[in-house]
């Protein structure tokens, strides 16, 4: 069985939020320092309460746990499909064949991303190509981080995976249904699905280190469609914009 690593996986980041802290105060004989006392607890609550608010990330997709299998069909003569299944609230079991093959093929997908990634209907398509090969494209609705996955439908068990796609189902990433996205520490790359045709949008210099899982912080925007490329970065604050005329 031959997987094809696009990337390395970077672990998942976890970040602890600092809550509202409840502050005690000795008690003092005096009224004026009973309220002074109050008046200060009053202050540093609403200032500590305040740094909290935006720091807790928005689930990309709603994450109640559920155990649909997501089936995605071709509309050829082979009868090819691609599906799904969940397991514990997680992705568990990918699943791909067609008239063609011997046999289904099935990878965990635990194995394949060494994580484990939340879905939803919401953030999952996928194209398939019934002679050949399917696009799967999914977000982790817990990280947001985007990922995808083409199989091929031959009985040798390839997959191509890709774990730092920039997918629509992320509002600030405008993609062409006949495109998918992703990056690395150089680039941002644009497919065809249809044709597999590449091309890459540049960087003015490699970046040392991307945090997958929270994307934004180095890619601030995508709208990429067949004939433009475009991408404003975000790397240390500054919103430095990239575009490139393309025939995809």
């Amino acid at each position: 069985m031959k997987v094809r690593h696009s990337l390395p996986i970077v672990p998942i980041k976890i970040v602890y939020t600092v809550q509202c802290t409840t502050i005690i105060f000795a008690r003092h004989n005096t009224i004026f320092m009973k309220l002074l006392t109050f008046l200060s607890f009053v202050a540093l609550l609403s200032f500590s309460c305040k740094n909290n608010d935006g720091k807790t990330k928005a689930l990309l997709c709603d994450t109640t746990c559920n155990t649909d299998t997501y089936t995605f069909k071709g509309t050829g003569k082979h009868n090819a499909y691609v599906s799904i299944s969940q397991k514990g609230c997680v992705a568990d079991t990918l699943s791909w064949s067609s008239d063609k093959m011997e046999s289904k093929q099935k990878m965990l997908m635990a194995a394949l991303f060494d994580t484990t990634i939340r879905i939803n209907k919401a953030a999952l398509s996928c194209v398939v190509n019934d002679t050949s090969y399917a696009w799967v494209t999914f977000n982790d609705c817990v990280t947001g981080r985007g990922y995808l996955l083409q199989t091929f439908f031959s009985d040798e068990s390839r997959i191509k995976k890709y774990t730092s796609a920039l997918n629509s189902f992320d509002k600030k990433f405008v993609v062409d249904d006949s495109i998918r996205a992703y990056c690395d520490y150089s680039a941002i790359y644009a497919v065809n699905v249809n044709t597999g045709k590449k091309v890459a949008l540049y960087y003015t210099k490699e970046l040392k280190k991307i945090d997958f899982n929270n994307i934004h912080e180095t890619i601030d925007s995508i709208n990429f469609s067949r004939n433009r490329l475009f991408a404003v970065m975000s790397t240390n604050g500054n919103n430095e914009k990239l575009e490139k005329s393309v025939k995809l």
